[in-house]
Parts: structure tokens; sequence; C-alpha cells
């Protein structure tokens, strides 16, 4: 939001100086994003008279102009088409710093003619984007006076943020409410001349709304003008828009606009002339509808959008852009102005839908005042007549009349929420300068929040205003008390859990990533989501309609778009929740991972090797030890999810819990994002581990052994669908206290292997602790482990 220092001041009754006031606006909430004098940059420039043009001997666009500052003549080259003799116009001298040009003037020559200094355009003292021609100063304007002072331009330009829910401050008027009621000055009362018309309005409203959308458009304004003349406006008007970058236009464009951000109040204008019938219908669009907007754009629109339209089409998108075909020019004297008040999720659909922007849009989205239609339909009126001339006729309008908000404040509160005392009688004079009103009954308050503020909702926001007035920085600093019981974690279990987690996947060569948790409903499909409950109502775009059953799909895409840009070996990983449902245990907390690419780099002396299932699965088992799974704890299954490969996939559990699932993504859908590798990814629910049973005061000694470890392998022909992973749970369950590792060797299929079974290597690893072990020790450990694996697994041992 730009306003400049003069303006605030048509509003702001104040002594304070422009420091304060940049001072005390951040104390508000109302932070200041930059502040530009243009008087500074532009002091150099002056105002001169033409006195004599010649065409330029050697160029046919080129004149050789004389120009005369009052005290010195000056030799000028100059190739504006609009340079006259006897006009007056601004002059830059040699050495003169030209900011649109970001150069400084030297003594030059231009095809042979020697040049003193240049006549300036506005785009050249970066006044607006206008270079067709040469400034043109009034008649009157003294000679030799920098262009500072002649144009106005004295006035410093303050830009601030604003907050979402503070629409009201997209005014110059509300900003300087803000500031008077701290305390800073007193507002003035805005200057309004009520005008009751004198004819008829040649145009009326009809609205073509069923009564449960009535709320679409629940108050609209209008009026007609004639006799107009839409001539260039004032010179101080033009001043003022091009100083917040709005590009003077005409008289009655440029008053709107004025208006806008004036006081925060979009407005639109049509040329009476050009709507066909006598009134302007507004209704909801039809799919197919096509709209030309004023920014020369065609748009196809879909059903329901808010528009309003005469007996031939549509000529506004209600709150967003007006239409070219009505648009009011230079030759306009019959124009209708409407003010009206539209529903902000409509405007902010409709605009995302065709991805239009306005400064009417942004404000409409956030707020308006619901009583502003009338008020400033003669606010408009009254600068319209005096700039354009003219008459007005009687206002036609169409409303809904809105119930006053009450809310009943108990003036204690404030001490309770905030732990600030502020007496009573100057939060009441805070609240009633903010445009509150106040009705005490006994010791509560009936407080109506002003119109121009629909984000009051409640008591929390009316103490909020209170402190925010008053000011942050009184708010007192208070020690903390030093207590004896010992505090909890500031981590829960859980949190460290994702935590360390974090810390082992970067270790590993992961990057951590953050994305939105939205996909489009086609892909929430394809990861097990995509149920009603989890549909967007107002989704950001269409690519983010449903709330993610899985982040798998996110991270594919974040390494779809590292991939296009020329990146290649790629290792994502987020922790975040994902969406099973609307119930609250159905949102899950996760740690989801991608890997990409190469694991080593093809060279001169070996091939590259990719990611693969086992690369995942190491990452996996690093990530689930370190947190806190018991090694022995943990076992593998074939049961991911459809998105993953089919066969090179797994499922840890632990009991009936799943714990993590991993594998290669399914090539479909790898193929739906553009990925000519494999990728691999993970996904684990630490929330399904279970917490580590509290630790016992004395730790058990660590048992260590110096005697030699013995292996023994075994070869076990056992049925294919059973996991691998099986033989070695049953070995090292054998003598947990003497087996220490169990290792797969080989899996073999094939030749001399009957169908339907598979023959597994293992390697068992005996560790003596307190004497070697005899061969009848070590043979009876082997029996045990291969009746085990016939008993349990129909196993039988085979014969290398």
């Amino acid at each position: 939001m730009k306003f400049t220092w003069k303006w605030l001041l048509d509003h702001l009754e104040t002594d304070k100086n422009i420091s304060e006031i940049l001072e005390t606006l951040p104390k508000l909430g109302l932070e200041v994003a930059s502040v530009v004098n243009l008087a500074e940059d532009l002091k150099s420039f002056i105002s001169v008279e033409i006195i004599d043009v010649k065409k330029h001997p050697n160029a046919n666009k080129l004149n050789v102009c004389k120009v005369f500052d009052g005290e010195n003549t000056f030799n000028v080259v100059c190739g504006a088409p609009n340079v006259e003799l006897g006009m007056k116009s601004v002059f830059a001298s040699i050495g003169t710093f030209i900011p649109g040009l970001n150069l400084k003037l030297k003594k030059g020559k231009i095809r042979g003619e020697e040049s003193f200094g240049m006549l300036c355009s506005e785009k050249e003292l970066t006044l607006s984007e206008n270079h067709s021609g040469i400034i043109e100063l009034e008649s009157s304007a003294e000679l030799g006076l920098s262009v500072s002072d002649i144009m106005d331009l004295n006035d410093p330009i303050i830009e601030i943020e604003i907050t979402p829910n503070r629409g009201d401050c997209l005014g110059v008027r509300g900003i300087a409410r803000d500031l008077a009621a701290a305390g800073i000055g007193n507002l003035r009362d805005l200057d309004i001349i009520f005008n009751d018309g004198e004819f008829d309005s040649i145009i009326n409203w009809k609205i073509d709304l069923d009564k449960d959308e009535k709320y679409l458009c629940p108050k609209v304004f209008g009026r007609s003008f004639v006799n107009l003349k839409n001539d260039e406006s004032p010179l101080w008007l033009k001043n003022r828009l091009t100083a917040v970058d709005q590009r003077p236009i005409s008289s009655i464009v440029d008053i709107t606009n004025y208006i806008m951000i004036d006081i925060g109040r979009p407005l639109h204008a049509y040329d009476i002339d050009k709507i066909k019938g006598t009134f302007l219908k507004i209704s909801k669009s039809k799919k197919g509808d096509n709209f030309s907007a004023l920014n020369g754009n065609t748009y196809e629109l879909d059903d329901n959008m808010l528009v309003i339209s005469d007996e031939e089409s549509v000529d506004d998108l209600a709150g967003i852009m007006g239409g070219e075909r009505t648009g009011v020019t230079k030759n306009t004297t019959k124009m209708f102005l409407e003010a009206a008040i539209f529903d902000q999720v409509s405007i902010a659909n409709t605009g995302r839908k065709l991805n239009l922007n306005s400064d009417a849009r942004y404000r409409f989205e956030r707020g308006l005042d619901y009583n502003s239609p009338e008020m400033v339909m003669h606010y408009a009126s009254a600068m319209i007549n005096k700039i354009c001339g003219g008459k007005s006729s009687k206002i036609v309008n169409f409303k809904i009349e809105q119930k006053n908000r009450i809310i009943k404040f108990d003036p204690n509160i404030i001490n309770q929420l905030t732990g600030v005392k502020i007496e009573n009688e100057l939060s009441k004079s805070i609240l009633e300068k903010l445009g509150f009103k106040i009705v005490c009954v006994k010791n509560i308050w009936d407080i109506t929040p002003p119109s121009w503020r629909p984000d009051i909702d409640g008591i929390a926001d009316i103490v909020e205003e209170i402190i925010r007035i008053n000011g942050y920085d009184k708010i007192p600093s208070i020690k903390l008390s030093r207590s004896n019981y010992i505090a909890k974690p500031a981590m829960s279990i859980k949190h460290r859990q994702a935590f360390f987690a974090s810390r082992i996947l970067a270790n590993r060569g992961y990057n951590e990533v953050i994305t939105f948790s939205f996909l489009n409903k086609e892909m929430a499909d394809q990861f097990n989501g995509g149920g009603l409950a989890l549909n967007l109502v107002n989704p950001i775009s269409s690519e983010m309609t449903d709330m993610r059953p899985s982040i798998i799909p996110n991270l594919l895409s974040a390494v779809q778009k590292n991939v296009n840009i020329g990146a290649q070996d790629l290792s994502f990983f987020e922790t975040g929740p994902i969406f099973k449902g609307d119930s609250p245990n159905e949102q899950i907390s996760t740690i989801t991972g991608i890997r990409y690419g190469d694991r080593v780099k093809k060279d001169w002396q070996k091939e590259a090797v990719t990611f693969d299932f086992y690369d995942i699965k190491l990452d996996v088992i690093k990530v689930l030890y370190t947190i806190g799974v018991p090694k022995n704890s943990l076992k593998i299954f074939q049961e991911a999810p459809e998105y993953f490969h089919p066969g090179r996939s797994a499922v840890f559990k632990i009991g009936q819990n799943i714990i993590a699932n991993l594998g290669e993504v399914h090539p479909e859908i790898g193929d739906a994002f553009g990925l000519n590798k494999s990728a691999i990814g993970f996904e684990i629910f630490y929330e399904n581990i279970p917490l580590p049973k509290r630790n016992k005061i004395s730790r058990p000694m660590l048992k260590t052994s110096n005697l030699q470890p013995v292996t023994r392998e075994f070869a076990f022909l056992i049925n294919d669908e059973i996991e691998s992973d099986r033989i070695c749970q049953i070995a090292k369950s054998i003598n947990k206290d003497l087996i220490t590792d169990v290792k797969i060797l080989d899996i073999y299929k094939g030749e001399k292997i009957p169908q339907e079974f598979k023959s597994i290597a293992i390697k068992v690893t005996i560790q003596p602790i307190q004497e070697t072990l005899t061969d009848a020790a070590l043979e009876e450990i082997s029996a045990d482990i291969i009746n085990a694996i016939e008993k349990k697994l129909s196993g039988s041992l085979r014969e290398i």
C-alpha cells in the first residue's frame, strides 16, 4: 500500500513530523517497506522555455532547440515529437544524473550539432512509464525553478505492508484512523457533499440471483452522470496517482482510482452510450461465456462466476475487472458509476481460476466496509461534478440490511489474557477512536465493531486492538520465576525420534525439503487417497485439490523439477503429516524419502551403480535403529502398497504395526512424472513405533569376549513364497547368548532347484563367552538350527 505524506495529512491533523509517523506505524502492525522522496533525486531538473526550434541539418527526426531558464540560454538537440516553440518543459544541464536512464549527462555532439543538456520525459524522471514526448509544464510555470517545486513533488512516498486481515488499511483514511487512535493526531472529517440527484437514473439494477445466493451481492449502488467532460485530470491528481504507481488515464478513471487509494473503496465506471438496454444485470455466468477485459485479454468463463451484464454480453467481472466494450474513454459524456459489496470467496475463486489480478480484487478479497457504497457514491459524485462538470441522477440501489454484531466484553479480561493493566477509560477511548461503538451495562460493555472491520469476531480480537494501539512496547518485561521441580523435556519422544531421523538421513546424503500438503486428485487416487473428506473446498490451484495421502508424490514432483533443470542424482526427505481421513487419528506423521539416479558415478575404472532397493533398505534400517527400534523386533514382509514395484518392495513391521514401507516406486508412477530412471523411496510411520521401556537404574554389564568367534555356513531349500529374512530370525533365536550374527550369503533359483523353491545360503557367527566351544557343542547348535528350519519353514538342508 503506497501513499504520500501530504495525502496522509489530508486525513490526519497532527503536529508530528514524518520521522515520528514512520516510527509509530510498525508499532501499530503496519510495517514500513520503503520511503522515497523524489524531490531529492529531481532537485537539479529545472523549468525552461523553448525560445527557438529548428530542424536538425543532418537528421529528419531531430530538432535543434534553444531553451531559456530565466538567466541563461542553452543549445539542446531534441527528438521529442511534441516539442514546440514557446512550450515550457523540464531541462537537465550537463552533469545532471538522469534516474530513468541511470546515467550522468555529458556534453556531446549529436549528428554534428552540440547539445548542452536534454529536455526530459516523465519516464526519464521516473515519474511514470510515459516517454512519448517531453514534459509539458503549465504556461504559468516560473522559469529556473526546480521541477520538484513546480510539480509539487516534495512529498515523500511511503509504502507499508498490509496483513490480510487489515483490508481497512488499503486506503489512506484507514491508516490515518489507526494513527489517530494511537494519539498521533486527530482524524479529520471526510468532506462529503450529499446530493440527491437531479433526474432519474438512465441505468437501473437487475439482480438475477436466487434467494439463497443474494449473499454474493448483498448491496449495490449506482448513479448516472450526463454532460461530462472526460479530459485530462488536474496536475495534483495526476501527481498523486503517479506517486503510487497508478497511471493517469482520464478524469473519470483517475477519480475512481484516487478514491480506491484514498478510502480503500473500488468503483467502476461504465459508458452509458455503450450499454445495451436500460439495466445492468448481476448474475452468475454460464460455462462458455466470453469476457473481454480492460487489460485487453479475453477470458472464457465457467459456471457460477459473478458477473455484471447488459442485454448483449458480460460487461464486468464483479469485483475484479471491468469490460473493454463498455469502458469509458476521452469521448465519454454519459457515465454510470457502480459501488457494490461482493462475496469475498466468490471473487477469490474467480480470480484464481482465470489467473486475473487487480487492485479491486485485492481489496474485495480482504473485505470492504459494508456501509461504504452509499457514502462513496456521494463522495465520488462531488469529485466528478467538480472536475468533469455535468449533472448526476438519483441513486439506484439494491441492499440487504445487515444486523450489527454485538460482542459482550468484560474489560477485566484484558489483564487476564495479556497480563497488562490498562485503565478502562483508556481502553474505551482507543476503541471509540477506532470506530467501535460501546454501550456500558454495569461492568459489561456491549461493543459493536465498525463496519469496515469484518475481521473483528470476538473478545480476543478486541483485546488485540486495545493492546496494539496502546503499544506492544508498553507490555512490561517480567523475569521468569525459578522453580524447584525438574522441568519436562522440551521435546517429546516422538519429536526426538523425528529430529534424530532427520540427522541420520542428512548424514547419509539426503537433502531435507518442505512441500505443500496438497496434490491433485488424480495423483491422490494413485496413492490410496482422493476421498471426499480430503477434497479441499477452496483449493489454491487445480494441482492442489486434495490433502496428500502420502509424501512420496510431493517428493517425486521435487525430483522432476530438479531433473528438468539439469540435476541428475538426487536424495530428498521430508518430515510431515499425511492424511487418510478427516478424523484426528487419520493424520499420520511420517518420515519419507526418495533416492534417484546413481549411487556411484561412472568413470574410467568402473561402471555407474544406480540406487536400488538395498540402498533404501539400509537407509531405513539405519534410521529405525537410530531412533530406538530394537534390532530383533523388526520383521520384513512383501505387503507394500500398490504404488511400489510389486517385486522390489517390502514392509517393516513390529507385531501387527506397519513401521515402514520401502522399495522402488511403481514404474507407471515414475513415467507419470517423466522420470527416465527408477526412483527408490520409503515412508516411516514413526508414531507406530512402541515407546521404549523405562530404563532400569543400573544397566546390565557389557559382555565382551577375547575368544575367537566361529562361523558356520548352511544352505537351505525353502518355499519361494517365504521371506528370506525368516531364516535369519529363526537361526538367531536358537541361542541368543552365543549366536551374535546371521547373514544371507546367497539366494539361488535355477538348475537343480525345484520349481516354486529357492536356495538360501546363510552364515552364522557363534561367539564363545567363557570357554572355547567343543566340536560337540558346535554340532549341537548346528543341529538345532537345521531342526528349527525344517520344523518351522518345512525347509531342508541342501548340500553345497
